[in-house]
Order: C-alpha cells, then structure tokens, then sequence
C-alpha cells in the first residue's frame, strides 16, 4: 500500500479526458451555451435515475448504474429529485462572469476527509456524455492531481469524502467506506469549444466516482497547502500574487 502515498508528482496519472481546462474561447455565447448546458443535464436527470436500492445495503459495493424512467422503472426517483446543484461563475474573455450550474450526486458519503479541489484523489471513474457514450474509464484507482483537471471535475470532487483501507497479508489493499457519487458538468466547466479525444465540442461532461484515498498537496515545497495558494479570490484563475508567471502554488520564492 506505501507505492499510493509516494510523491504526489511521481504518481499522477492523467486522462486525456481529464486534462487541465483550456482558456475559453467564445465561438458561442457562453450565457447562451451555459443554459442550453443546463437544460441538457437537466433532461438527463429528470429522465434517469440510478440504483439507490443497491445502495441501502452497506455492503454493496459495485457502481452506480443509470438507467431510463420508462416502463417497470417508471416509478423509480428521477436523479432531478436526488442531486445537488452548485453553481459556479466562470471569468471569460472580456472579464465578465457567467454562472454555471454544476450538478452532484452523493450516493455513499464515505468516512473519511473531503480533498480540497487541488489535492491528490486516488480514484476510479467512468466519464461519459448526455447519449450514455463512454469516453474514459478507470475500474482500478489511479492517482488524479485535481490541478490538472477540467475545472467542473475539480470543483465537484469536495462534495465527497474517501474511505479507509486495510493491508492484507498477501499486501493486496482492501478499501471500505469509501465516497461514491457522480456528477453532471456543463461545457464551460469542461472543453467547451475544444474537443478532446472523442469529446465533442460544447459537450457536458457526466462522471462517476469512487474516491478511496486523498493526499493534501504542497506542489512547490514552501510549506503552505496548494489549497491556500490556488485561487484564494475564486475566479477560477490560478493565483500570481507576484506577476512573474508562475502560478502561487508552484513558485516557493
């Protein structure tokens, strides 16, 4: 189990589904794409709901699963009745805010700590779009440094908490109380006019998520969590107190 707490930057693992966000580039309106994101999330989640049967047990510890309000479902609980809006502004081009809706779903809330939105998540996570096509996936945890993820990803994952594990006599890791959850990104907090991979441009993003272990970052050394040096004044742009270039959480002088 010691190789999941070695170096932050030697274990990172990155998707190219969940790169760091690109400057936004206002091909569309973003007021405009930032509603039509919302009511496209919103259709999904009132036409869907997952398996919060399953979840009752505290043993079941399979994934969440999706599924359409139709026939002998019709009757389950849409995900509109179940999720968590938090609404985030984003600073576009010419220095104006526009908010953005960002939907989550705890379905186990996990026992342990809450990552800050740039620590290190040892996590597994499927990605996929609005059509149920899915993008990336990882069943085994990787390492997710949340600095290097589209801003939604980032944002969504304080929302839960990771678990403890034990060591077997064998050294195979056994993970129990862990958060599990999903949640539903509009494009401005994704690519929105980039594509990635099979990514389509202006695509909202939905990702599920079991989140084991979390590890507080200090990218640079200086002693002050990458937490307090980030984003203090939360406009979504790293932080240059100095002006010269290099982001507060990885300039040590």
């Amino acid at each position: 189990m010691k190789n999941i707490f070695i170096p932050l930057l030697t274990v990172v693992v990155l998707m190219s589904a969940c790169k760091k966000e690109e400057e936004v580039v206002q091909q569309r309106d973003v007021q405009e794409q930032a509603i039509e994101d919302s009511q496209t999330i919103e259709a999904f989640l009132e036409s869907h709901y997952y398996n919060y049967e399953d979840f009752q047990d505290p043993d079941f510890k399979d994934a969440i699963v999706f599924d359409t309000l139709s026939g002998n479902n019709s009757t389950k609980t849409p995900l509109i009745n179940q999720v968590i809006k938090k609404i985030i502004s984003v600073k576009t081009s010419d220095g104006s805010f526009v908010d953005h809706n960002l939907y989550y779903l705890v379905a186990r809330e996990g026992v342990g700590a809450s990552p800050s939105s740039v620590d290190s998540t040892y996590l597994s996570y499927e990605g996929l779009l609005t059509n149920n096509f899915v993008f990336d996936s990882s069943t085994s945890p990787v390492w997710f440094d949340l600095t290097q993820v589209v801003r939604g990803f980032r944002e969504a994952m304080p929302n839960f908490k990771a678990g403890e594990y034990t060591v077997n006599e064998d050294n195979t890791i056994a993970f129990s109380g862990y958060g599990q959850g999903a949640f539903f990104i509009p494009s401005g907090l994704g690519y929105f006019s980039s594509t990635a991979g099979s990514i389509p441009a202006y695509s909202p993003l939905i990702f599920k998520v079991n989140l084991f272990v979390i590890n507080e970052t200090d990218h640079d050394g200086d002693g002050i969590p990458s937490s307090q040096e980030y984003d203090n004044d939360g406009d979504g742009v790293q932080d240059d107190t100095d002006g010269d270039g290099i982001p507060d959480y990885l300039d040590a002088n």
